[in-house]
């Protein structure tokens, strides 16, 4: 038993040091009459796990609750799929996004996202994001 619980025990150790986190965020703009701040850069941030070297898996906060991302890399850019933790299926998002290496393991990237589901217009308003990353 004890040979058994130190293989699951390895086996994961193994595999979380064989795979990268990411530290990620989107930079939100301030409030009508606020200014920047570092709260901008902050407020919506995560965690990935890249998976391999294609794929990553994470989770972001989103205000005051938390959405989960997958993303999956194409070679000249990504698709982003996001959920909110609640009424995933409801909100859901897809999008296009491209990692531009600004020094080392810092990264900026450029991100289009549309919600799966029309709005109650019958409408479907994409959003725009500028997100910052660094690889641990």
């Amino acid at each position: 038993m004890k040979q058994f619980l130190f293989t699951i025990i390895l086996s994961c150790v193994a595999l979380m040091t064989s795979a990268q986190f990411t530290v990620v965020s989107s930079i939100s703009s301030p409030d009508e009459g606020e200014s920047w701040g570092v709260s901008n850069l902050t407020q919506n941030m995560g965690i990935g796990y890249n998976i391999n070297d294609k794929t990553m898996i994470g989770t972001y906060k989103n205000g005051d609750n938390y959405d989960v991302f997958a993303r999956h890399n194409m070679g000249f850019g990504f698709l982003c799929l996001e959920a909110p933790t609640e009424d995933a299926t409801e909100n859901m998002s897809v999008g296009f996004g491209s990692n531009i290496s600004i020094y080392k393991n810092i990264s900026i990237s450029p991100i289009y996202m549309l919600p799966l589901k029309e709005d109650e217009n019958g409408e479907r308003d994409g959003s725009f994001k500028i997100g910052l990353s660094y690889n641990l």
